[in-house]
Order: structure tokens, then C-alpha cells, then sequence
């Protein structure tokens, strides 16, 4: 008797109709970014020199992103306090 795997029968089932080609899937995740605010101020030399104004909260925005067996279909950045609901899904 012959046994066959579940992946060998994954696979032949594959073969015959390629479903994993059909499979979209998505994830989300946070990425923070910090826009550097620089001023100006005079040294002794007279000469201008930037000094970085210090970040007192992290920024972030939301990274949804969908992609299939060929790449990145569809990709959204949402602002934080953004909500992600069955209609922003759906659309």
C-alpha cells in the first residue's frame, strides 16, 4: 500500500489547478518616522550652524499591505488614530 502526504496531494491538486496563485493576503504593522525640524543659530565664528530640535513623541503611521504570488497588489498608509473597519477593507 501506498501511503501519499497531505503536501504531495497539495501539490498534485496544485498542478491540476493552480490555487495557490488565486491567494491574496495582507498585514499590517506600525512604522514609525521622525521629520527633523533644524534651526539656525550663529557660533562664535559668525558662521550659521543647525542644531536638531529634539523629537518628544515618536510619529507613526499604519502600513497596510496586500500582496499575491507576483508582488505588492495594493498598499495603504494610514494615519495613527486611523481605524481599520470591515469598509476600509472591503474597499
Amino acid at each position: 500500500m501506498n501511503r501519499v502526504s497531505t503536501c504531495d496531494l497539495l501539490l498534485q491538486q496544485h498542478e491540476r489547478d493552480p490555487f495557490l496563485k488565486r491567494l491574496v493576503t495582507g498585514d499590517e504593522t506600525w512604522i514609525l518616522y521622525q521629520n527633523v525640524h533644524r534651526k539656525c543659530t550663529w557660533s562664535k565664528n559668525n558662521r550659521p550652524s543647525t542644531v536638531a530640535k529634539p523629537g518628544l513623541h515618536p510619529k507613526k503611521v499604519l502600513l497596510s499591505i496586500w500582496w499575491d504570488w507576483k508582488g505588492v497588489v495594493y498598499y495603504e498608509l494610514l494615519p495613527q488614530g486611523a481605524i481599520i473597519n470591515s469598509a476600509k477593507y472591503c474597499n
